[in-house]
């Protein structure tokens, strides 16, 4: 063995200075990107080139827009570096490729993905041009859409997703994170519950409050009035309701926006998708309760049911006309206050609703009109006096039917006719005859 080391310090010493910048950035390939990917990512290919072909030196812009594979392979391992970390609770391995100027903010992330209780999987989706970038941070500079695809631990909800925007550039030999907001605006990206501030959690048994640091009280609260609601939907809906309501009350009112924002409603509370991480498939993974920030410490029982009734559509469809969806929730919400001892109040604005809409009512409120507090009444007497005709269980197996099949006017006009006997024509006729 000394004759053969002996052979290879004279071939190397032979071969001159310029074999050794080779040499160092193979090395430096190897070791950062082969060894960083563990038995559990097996899955996770690393290509030829990274290892034996372009050094890190040469990574460059394509003319054709492709990725350099090195740079891409580079990246794939840096991601699957942070689904490891969040499943291992290493936060060291987390911020292993993230530039110092962003540590602190993706530390706090780290922090929030693991208090929430989530795994994670990070895999690049797509390069975006980012000219600006590339004259920040230099050549070897790549920006690229990167799905999310996570699972909430003990929710019993599907795996669901949703995208980042990561920008990654290689300095000296190393690849670092440099930005993880280039795309917030392009792809509505940073506005999940775990990207705002530090944040903490209260859960039960099912239920899990989400809220700001330093604001348990709040979460403790919501989450009792969580499990005492979401008994009473249970009650009318067995088995449809989502196992575990995540209950999102957050002092920002960006968090889970739409892209782009559209205007703020008067409505407290509103439901948002978790997207199914399950390509082609339309129907979300499960949903979160979004509490608005002036509506959360007002936040009561019948504002509870209400919400909780529109994480039905999330398990059924969202094919019920929406008269019929407030009607429903707007019901639910009646009646808990009902089972609190307020009937005076429920009955005296049955009245008054009664009183100013029916009397001139020619139909009922279309999809596009629940701008105005009327049309929400309008509903839920609708709903009443239909539960009130055919009692409460042909009215839910409507909703039921109607949620996962209304897809236009005549599919819900046929299912009302079959579940209830009523048509909508008939149903105003008997809501006109309420007025006084």
């Amino acid at each position: 063995m000394p004759g053969v080391w002996a052979a290879v310090r004279r071939w190397l010493a032979s071969a001159g200075p310029d074999l050794w910048p080779v040499l160092v950035a193979v090395a430096v390939v190897v070791g950062s990107l082969c060894l960083a990917i563990t038995p559990a990512d097996r899955d996770l290919e690393l290509t030829s080139a990274a290892l034996h072909g372009s050094t890190l030196q040469e990574v460059r812009p394509s003319a054709t827009g492709d990725v350099d594979p090195v740079l891409a392979a580079a990246v794939d391992a840096s991601l699957a570096r942070r689904g490891i970390a969040v499943r291992t609770n290493d936060l060291l391995l987390f911020l292993h490729d993230v530039t110092p100027a962003l540590k602190a903010k993706q530390a706090r992330l780290f922090q929030n993905l693991r208090t929430i209780g989530m795994s994670v999987i990070y895999r690049r989706a797509e390069p975006w041009s980012n000219y600006e970038a590339v004259r920040r941070y230099g050549p070897a500079t790549g920006t690229f859409r990167v799905t999310m695809r996570y699972t909430l631990t003990g929710s019993r909800l599907p795996e669901a997703s949703t995208d980042v925007g990561y920008t990654y550039t290689l300095k000296r030999g190393r690849l670092y994170l440099v930005a993880d907001s280039d795309l917030a605006q392009a792809i509505g990206s940073n506005r999940q519950p775990w990207d705002f501030g530090r944040i903490q959690v209260v859960r039960r048994s099912s239920v899990v409050v989400i809220v700001d640091r330093g604001r348990r009280a709040l979460a403790e609260s919501l989450a009792e009035e969580t499990v005492q609601s979401a008994r009473q939907v249970r009650k009318l809906w067995p088995g449809l309701l989502q196992t575990v309501p995540y209950v999102v009350a957050l002092r920002t009112p960006q968090v889970l926006t739409d892209l782009p924002p559209t205007a703020e409603g008067n409505e407290p509370a509103s439901v948002r998708p978790m997207p199914s991480s399950l390509i082609g498939n339309e129907q979300p993974s499960g949903g979160w309760v979004v509490i608005r920030p002036g509506a959360q410490s007002t936040f009561d029982s019948a504002q509870m049911v209400h919400v909780l009734l529109h994480l039905l559509p999330v398990r059924l469809g969202d094919g019920a006309p929406r008269w019929l969806a407030e009607g429903m929730a707007e019901y639910a919400g009646q009646q808990a206050l009902v089972a609190e001892g307020k009937t005076t109040a429920v009955t005296r604005e049955r009245q008054q609703t009664s009183r100013r809409t029916l009397g001139e009512l020619t139909r009922l409120p279309t999809d596009q009109e629940f701008t105005a507090t009327d049309s929400y009444g309008i509903s839920w007497l609708a709903v009443e006096q239909l539960i009130r005709k055919v009692g409460i269980k042909p009215v839910t197996e409507y909703y039921r039917q109607v949620a996962r099949r209304g897809y236009n006017d005549a599919a819900r006009d046929r299912l009302m006719k079959e579940y209830t006997g009523f048509t909508q024509a008939r149903l105003v006729e008997s809501l006109r005859s309420l007025a006084s």
